[in-house]
């Protein structure tokens, strides 16, 4: 065998590993998605109920505001004898 046969099979072996090599990459990049798929809709679903929440506390908020605005305006119209 001489040696530029021999460096033929090397990189036609180092071209089948690369193959296997991506290959099985792939494979482990898809089971990572897989993995993460669950927690990121979990995440989602709490980040949407985090912001209805917080848009219940902001209505709430503005309601406190307008009726503290009442009472200030009564106070200062009428103020206590």
């Amino acid at each position: 065998m001489t040696i530029d046969e021999q460096f033929d099979g090397m990189r036609q072996q180092m071209a089948q590993m690369e193959h296997r090599l991506t290959e099985q990459m792939r494979d482990m990049q898809t089971e990572l998605l897989k993995a993460f798929l669950p927690f990121q809709e979990q995440t989602r679903l709490r980040e949407s109920t985090l912001e209805s929440r917080q848009s219940a506390g902001e209505a709430r908020m503005a309601t406190l505001e307008a009726r503290l605005g009442e009472i200030e305006k009564r106070l200062l119209l009428n103020p206590p004898a």
